[in-house]
């Protein structure tokens, strides 16, 4: 399992102009945190810690004061009841979604982490394959038997993917190396991996 704590937040805050279009998400040692804008005025934050370092009484504030002040600034200004928090999980790959008239889809057939904003995605891309599905075929065990044999491979993709990022942008030691090659990490790499989500096999 990922073994990382999650805290997820909202908040009214008005962000610098140079992040209104895009995404932030910054990595320490064992430690994560990102945000968007949402709205004129509000915006989504999360803030992650390996969990063998999490604890009831943990201070936010105190794990990311090395980080950016803009964090802090965003953390002071959430209120309390404005927070949740999860463990990250996935789910090891089930050899069978799907048992007469029923079907699993979305994460109940293959939960992912979130490293990669695929969840409901994959979801989506699901419920849509089967309902394509339903255009030609009448009975269901063969529908939900093509739809394993459509989606298997993607889905699977997907949660490795995720979780395999999730792992090392928690790492605690090697980080100069990751930040390293992270840094010169070829265009053409996140271009083949952004093709890959955005397929959709049929």
């Amino acid at each position: 399992m990922p073994g990382q704590k999650c805290w997820r937040g909202w908040v009214n805050f008005d962000l610098p102009e140079q992040y209104h279009q895009e995404a932030m998400e910054m990595w320490g040692k064992g430690k994560r945190f990102g945000f968007v804008k949402m709205s004129d005025k509000s915006l989504y934050w999360y803030a992650l810690v390996n969990k063998k370092h999490f604890s009831k009484d943990l201070n936010l504030l105190s794990v990311f004061k090395d980080f950016n002040g803009l964090v802090s600034e965003i953390l002071q200004a959430t209120p309390p009841e404005h927070i949740i928090l999860n463990d990250i999980t996935d789910l090891s790959p089930i050899p069978k979604w799907y048992s007469e008239h029923l079907c699993l889809i979305g994460d109940a057939a293959h939960a992912t982490t979130p490293n990669m904003g695929q969840g409901a995605c994959q979801a989506i891309e699901d419920a849509y394959i089967i309902g394509e599905l339903l255009k030609t075929h009448t009975e269901y065990d063969k529908i939900f038997e093509e739809f394993q044999t459509i989606r298997r491979k993607k889905v699977d993709y997907i949660v490795r993917t995720s979780r395999t990022i999730g792992e090392i942008s928690q790492w605690e030691r090697g980080n100069s190396i990751r930040n390293f090659l992270m840094r010169f990490l070829p265009e053409s790499v996140n271009q083949k991996l952004a093709e890959k989500i955005i397929r959709l096999e049929k």
